[in-house]
């Protein structure tokens, strides 16, 4: 698996953008130092912010790899500029090959940080750090983040059944950014959409799609008044808020 970040050139279906995460399967041969296709091109990541993944394993179970990747793209502006910071760093996921695509799922171990379940409603008040999984029943779909009180607004995730694509849309946060590279992301999903689980922090969303098949992975800064959450569907809908994952002190 050779994972790379072309530059500088724009893809299909990724708007304006020219920094990328993708992957190409194939084979190694460490002796002459040569790689050889197996396939083409794919995107590791289907949002808007993910960049310059990294590769790993633990010590203790070398067998599994795992993922982290910048949370930013490079010649691009987000709202924190104005206070010296910028990028972030996406949850570990997993890495696994399924039908000749690589499949991230978040950590089993995360599951550690879950802090009591609440009840999901259409309209209700969305934890600013939170997990929800989402277990389709079938047909059309839209799940609003970052809602004002009255349901509008926020980001959108949109599931259409006759098309079998699932949208990501930021267009209707307060706070828009890179606009220029594009404010809504599809992917096709051939065998529709029955499962997502998504991590939302204080200024970012990591939407997992069927298991792993498909990762969005955004920023997005939401104002005081974007504190709700919208569904219009048929899905059953678990929400829990999260725990602090590192609790030392940090002084910079």
């Amino acid at each position: 698996m050779l994972i790379f970040c072309p530059q500088h050139i724009t893809l299909p279906g990724r708007g304006g953008s020219q920094h990328h995460n993708g992957y190409i399967i194939g084979r190694m041969d460490y002796e002459a130092l040569t790689f050889t296709p197996e396939g083409g091109f794919h995107v590791l990541d289907f949002g808007f912010d993910s960049y310059a993944a990294a590769c790993t394993t633990n010590i203790d179970d070398p067998d599994h790899a795992l993922i982290v990747t910048w949370m930013g793209l490079p010649d691009a502006e987000y709202p924190t500029d104005g206070e010296d910071w910028q990028g972030a760093l996406t949850l570990p996921r997993e890495l696994t090959i399924r039908n000749r695509r690589l499949i991230q799922q978040p950590l089993s171990g995360l599951k550690q940080l879950r802090d009591g379940e609440l009840a999901f409603r259409s309209g209700g008040i969305l934890p600013r750090v939170s997990e929800l999984e989402l277990i389709s029943r079938g047909g059309d779909m839209t799940l609003g983040l970052f809602t004002r009180a009255d349901g509008s607004g926020g980001l959108r995730i949109r599931y259409d059944d006759a098309k079998r694509e699932m949208t990501v849309d930021r267009s209707g946060m307060e706070k828009r950014f890179n606009v220029d590279q594009g404010e809504a992301r599809t992917r096709p999903l051939p065998k529709g959409l029955h499962h997502l689980r998504i991590y939302i922090d204080r200024s970012s969303v990591e939407i997992f799609v069927n298991d792993g098949d498909a990762v969005f992975t955004t920023r997005a800064f939401p104002t005081a008044d974007e504190a709700h959450c919208a569904f219009d569907g048929d899905a059953a809908i678990h929400m829990w808020r999260l725990k602090d994952a590192v609790t030392d002190d940090f002084t910079v």
